[in-house]
């Protein structure tokens, strides 16, 4: 995109400096630091609150913190972080403060031994209590952070900005992963005496270091300094709550059938995400049990034979969300892209080459929701085919298959999200206002442009849209009555954390079961507890067979 067409004003055209991939690293780099924190958590805090001599049905209560603090916080965030009046932005002042709580939280999980002492219960009791604190502050800079993207961007970048998030993120849940699998307190003793401290240690530097870059680096108008129409008039917690939840009625059709979808997929997603790494170490220990070790040093191997599935998942995520926004179309970033095919020379050999890619590149690809529909039909086979898996190498390879799916659910439905709240939808059924475009679908453009051009960004001291008056890129601002980027998406996060609440309820209430059942024998085997993990990944795969349905549904609207 070399210029925007001519102003309403009738000034001449002003230039666009392009930029390369440093600004939507600076945008979503913060996305990845948090994944890394939450790949830690989620991949590892099972396993360490089992050897602080948690029952397992106990655990799924403790992780009753990730729903509860997503249907509180992300909503509540958003809305209240809409209006915020820091002269710091409206995001800025809750990520930081989220990132320092996320911290602290960090260093009480790694050294809770040392903090207590010698008092079992009060061990168990301070480590509960911080995962349940990092589970809030982890939802309060994920809301800001996609509420960043969503101001930031207009709708024709949308697809962009979340396809980069989605890079971001696999970045993040790989390395965090490959840290779980190294031998960490003997590589890094200086960072803590247990794998666990050197772990924690790490992620809170480099949360620390990527929010500080997405902080420094994003340029947010303060409300002060925005159009009378994009302010929100300040409200209190309960007031913001009370919005909210009320202008649930009011979204957008497709932004009501996105929720729906995730509301049945997340049922599928929060056991592998919680007991994955737990599920191929208890096979491991199966595999193994006969080898003449047994105890802590097996269920340690076995741990990090869980690490490496994850890792072998997080790095085939983070490959998915490479390659396939390359190969996905939308209907709203259409614009952009007939400007950039205008521009091609069809008359050089190289623009030929290009024209002929770019036609292979068409017959290759699928819409977001058609995607997003064979990525949950992929994970709820793959989770029904834990009934023929009974080894630690084949489970391996079924968590490494859902590396595609979880590319897809970071990535499409924030996208189509995006797109309807920059495009400006205001109510139920209410498409984006389409002036200036034909009908169609065409390629995800990752079009870079620089970051100080984004969005509502400043131009001699007055606020500006991105494009004036562009054909190609036309960025249309809401009006007063239209949707807010934190409210919508704290929004779409209460359905994704209402069947976590399902899932962490059957899944207690199943391990409960089992050790009412095997009480009198003296010690249950390492495949007696991947069936009882397995079982519940069943349930969740059955469930994404539900939200295939709906993806089916909403593949015909969008």
């Amino acid at each position: 995109m070399d210029h925007v067409g001519v102003a309403r004003s009738g000034r001449q055209p002003r230039p666009v400096r392009v930029a390369g991939l440093a600004q939507y690293l600076a945008l979503t780099i913060a996305l990845g630091g948090l994944q890394f924190v939450w790949s830690v958590e989620t991949g590892f805090g099972t396993l360490y609150l089992l050897s602080l001599g948690m029952r397992k049905s106990l655990v799924s209560l403790v992780w009753l913190a990730g729903p509860l603090s997503g249907l509180i916080t992300q909503p509540l965030v958003g809305a209240l972080s809409d209006s915020c009046t820091s002269r710091l932005g409206r995001r800025r002042p809750y990520i930081i403060g989220s990132t320092i709580c996320v911290v602290m939280c960090l260093f009480i999980i790694g050294w809770t031994r040392e903090l207590v002492g010698d008092r079992p219960a009060m061990v168990v009791w301070l480590a509960v209590v911080a995962f349940y604190v990092l589970d809030f502050a982890i939802n309060c800079i994920q809301a800001s952070l996609r509420a960043l993207i969503v101001d930031s961007l207009p709708a024709s970048l949308q697809d962009a900005g979340t396809a980069w998030a989605s890079r971001m993120i696999g970045i993040g849940n790989t390395v965090g992963y490959l840290m779980g699998f190294l031998d960490l307190a003997r590589l890094l003793p200086f960072l803590g005496s247990s794998h666990m401290q050197v772990l924690t240690s790490i992620a809170s530097l480099v949360l620390a270091l990527t929010v500080a870059i997405t902080c420094y680096y994003t340029p947010e108008t303060p409300i002060a300094r925005l159009p009378s129409h994009l302010r929100n008039g300040s409200s209190s917690g309960l007031r913001a709550l009370a919005a909210i939840f009320a202008s649930i009625r009011s979204l957008p059709t497709t932004v009501r059938d996105v929720c729906r979808v995730q509301l049945f997929s997340w049922i599928g997603w929060f056991p592998f995400l919680f007991y994955g790494t737990t599920y191929v170490a208890n096979l491991y220990v199966a595999d193994n049990s006969g080898d003449g070790t047994g105890g802590p040093d097996l269920m340690e191997r076995g741990t990090r034979a869980g690490s490496l599935a994850m890792f072998a998942y997080a790095l085939s995520s983070l490959g998915f969300s490479v390659i396939l926004p390359y190969f996905a179309y939308s209907s709203t970033a259409h614009a952009a892209s007939r400007q950039h095919r205008a521009s091609i020379d069809t008359q050089s050999t190289f623009g030929r080459i290009m024209q002929i890619a770019r036609k292979v590149r068409l017959a290759a690809s699928a819409s977001l929701a058609t995607i997003w529909m064979v990525s949950l039909g992929v994970f709820a086979i793959a989770m029904l085919f834990t009934f023929a898996v009974s080894t630690a190498r084949g489970a391996t390879w079924l968590v490494a298959v859902c590396g595609f799916c979880w590319a897809v659910t970071i990535w499409v439905p924030f996208s189509i999200i995006g797109q309807v709240i920059s495009s400006g939808a205001t109510s139920a059924g209410q498409p984006a206002r389409t002036e200036n475009r034909d009908d169609g679908y065409i390629y995800v453009e990752a079009t870079d442009i620089a970051m100080d051009d984004l969005s509502f960004n400043t131009h001699d001291g007055q606020p500006r849209e991105l494009f004036e008056n562009d054909e190609a890129a036309h960025h249309y601002p809401l009006d007063s009555s239209s949707i807010s980027a934190g409210t919508v998406l704290g929004i779409h996060n209460i359905f994704i954390v209402l069947p976590q609440f399902i899932t962490a309820f059957v899944s207690s209430l199943i391990f409960a079961y089992f050790e009412h059942a095997n009480r009198s024998k003296p010690e249950k085997t390492g495949g007696e507890h991947a069936h009882e993990v397995a079982l519940v990944l069943r349930l969740g795969g059955m469930s994404s067979a539900v939200a295939v349905y709906y993806a089916w549904k909403l593949r015909r609207r969008v």
